[in-house]
């Protein structure tokens, strides 16, 4: 996980934004909806893979392959954005 981006809620939307000098080199924000933000969260708080996957499935009526599918793009998109390694 990349520490220098940080989740806020901004007028209702779920935002991740860079912080110290990542700001100047990521130059802007990245929207996420409430499945992608749980995803950020569990993995900002050093969850793994399956575990974010259970918070998916308490949190959604998914089964586990679907959660797990989930997981596993949201962590895709999110390393293309350069916000986690």
């Amino acid at each position: 996980m990349n520490k220098d981006f940080v989740l806020r809620k901004v007028c209702g939307l779920n935002v991740v934004l860079p912080t110290g000098a990542n700001v100047k080199e990521f130059g802007g924000a990245l929207n996420l909806n409430d499945t992608a933000a749980l995803i950020y969260e569990q993995l900002q708080a050093g969850k793994s893979v399956e575990e974010a996957a259970d918070a998916l499935m308490e949190a959604y009526d998914v089964t586990r392959e679907t959660a797990l599918a989930d997981v596993q793009e949201t962590i895709g998109s999110l390393r293309e954005a350069g916000v986690v390694a």
